[in-house]
């Protein structure tokens, strides 16, 4: 139970997410609270490294809910993921919804949305 303490100390955001209401058709959000959750509390904590990636995905997921150009950009993204055999599946998807995130944030930098006044 400490552990768990442990976890939810470098996931502020974490009752937000797992409290998301997605549609019911929606099966990329389901999943990606699925992997969110399971990443976060079967990861090792006592190193610095998994500690930063908990922290990081904590964030990504947030955007995730929060934003919707990005929420959608994942969805499509996700479709391109390709896990090669022996590799920890979970550890890739993760890898890979961490490096969506930093192209996406590198994108949006240079590119200006321009809103329309109502």
């Amino acid at each position: 139970m400490d552990k768990n303490r442990e976890v939810l100390k470098h996931c502020p955001h974490f009752y937000t997410i797992i409290n998301f209401e997605y549609y019911s058709d929606d099966l990329i959000s389901e999943k990606m609270i699925d992997i969110y959750e399971r990443f976060i509390f079967g990861t090792d904590i006592t190193s610095s490294e998994n500690v930063a990636k908990i922290e990081k995905l904590d964030k990504v997921l947030f955007k995730y809910i929060n934003d919707y150009c990005f929420r959608e950009q994942v969805k499509t993204d996700m479709m391109s993921i390709k896990v090669r055999r022996g590799e920890n599946v979970l550890e890739t998807i993760v890898n890979a919804i961490l490096g969506f995130f930093d192209s996406y944030e590198l994108l949006s930098t240079r590119k200006i949305n321009i809103t329309r006044w109502i």
